[in-house]
């Protein structure tokens, strides 16, 4: 496990929280196909399938945050939307080495080294304050 649940930061939306939980659930899938493939466990499909899983995750993410945030004229948005689209460039150079190499112990390493520490700053400050601001605005349960 990369990221335990219960040690990952709450926001003031609910919905955004739903999706986090998902995204969490998704990257410890595919880092525990990481390693089982690494110990020769499951097949290369398994972790190309749970990659294309998780990259489709974190696009929906992203875009579900811009469009409230557009929606309701947050003010941080293009600060916001420019940390996703560098996380996204991050992701698709990940995703080409992957496939040019099919290198395990790079996708292990950007996952435990950047995208995990980055996405739970990323939800301690920006989507914090981006929910607060939201939930002015936007009721879910």
């Amino acid at each position: 496990m990369l990221i335990r649940k219960e040690d990952f930061p709450q926001v003031a939306l609910s919905d955004m929280n739903n999706i986090h939980s998902t995204e969490i659930d998704i990257l410890n899938s595919l880092y525990e196909a990481i390693l089982n493939y690494m110990e020769g466990k499951v097949d290369i499909e398994t972790v190309d399938r749970l990659f294309d899983d998780f990259l489709n995750d974190v696009k929906e993410h992203f875009s579900f945050e811009q469009n409230l945030m557009e929606k309701y004229g947050f003010f941080a948005y293009p600060m916001h939307r420019g940390e996703h689209d560098r996380v996204l460039y991050e992701l698709n150079s990940i995703e080409k080495l992957w496939k040019e190499k099919r290198n395990p112990e790079t996708l292990k390493d950007y996952l435990e080294n950047q995208f995990a520490p980055w996405i739970i700053n990323h939800v301690q400050t920006m989507d914090t304050v981006t929910a607060m601001f939201l939930s002015n605005f936007v009721h879910t349960e």
